[in-house]
């Protein structure tokens, strides 16, 4: 493994809001390993996203290869790659990372063990006031009591305090097991699969 630059020990993580907004002085850093030539060996190793469940790592060494790696709150890995010839353009890296995270995204959701949905409440304006968890893909056959991770504690009803009727929940119920997309409604309720618009930590 070659070298890893010595800026990537200035801070915990490696960027701030996404995997290519580097600290100042990484990015400097990055910049000036890319000047040095593309026979010059180095290597960022993993470095995460201060606000992101995703890390990346560049390495320059036949090549500049762009790795990255993503999780979510059921710790569902997705991995991706980008290989690219030496630049000393950052903003080409930063395109790099952009598209191995897209398809670490992929992978993760095709790792996925479960399918989540929020349950909203329209005499609270809509407000999100449960959250359902369904086992789903191999999760389905080797679940265990719980689904992974340490964020929601139950398969099912995650009885978040809020009051729905049993007649509702069951009808709810019915709805999930048959559908991995899309929203229901019975009544004040409105049941809605997960996509890429709801985030977990939101």
């Amino acid at each position: 493994m070659p070298p890893t630059l010595e800026c990537m020990s200035s801070h915990m993580d490696g960027a701030h809001c996404g995997l290519g907004d580097w600290y100042k002085e990484i990015e400097q850093g990055i910049q000036d390993a890319l000047n040095q030539g593309s026979g010059h060996e180095w290597t960022t190793g993993w470095y995460a996203s201060k606000k992101e469940i995703a890390s990346a790592q560049i390495t320059n060494a036949d090549g500049m290869r762009i790795e990255v790696s993503v999780s979510d709150d059921f710790d569902t890995p997705g991995l991706g790659c980008e290989i690219i010839p030496h630049t000393t353009n950052l903003e080409t890296v930063r395109e790099a990372i952009y598209r191995a995270w897209s398809e670490a995204e992929t992978d993760q959701k095709d790792n996925r063990m479960y399918v989540g949905y929020s349950i909203h409440d329209a005499k609270k304006n809509g407000a999100w006031i449960e959250t359902y968890i369904k086992a789903s893909g191999e999760g389905a056959f080797f679940c265990d009591d719980s689904p992974p991770g340490d964020n929601y504690h139950q398969w099912g009803f995650q009885d978040d305090g809020h009051e729905i009727p049993e007649d509702v929940k069951e009808k709810l119920e019915d709805w999930v097991q048959s559908n991995d997309f899309g929203s229901f409604t019975v009544g004040e309720f409105t049941v809605k699969a997960w996509d890429e618009a709801e985030h977990l930590n939101d």
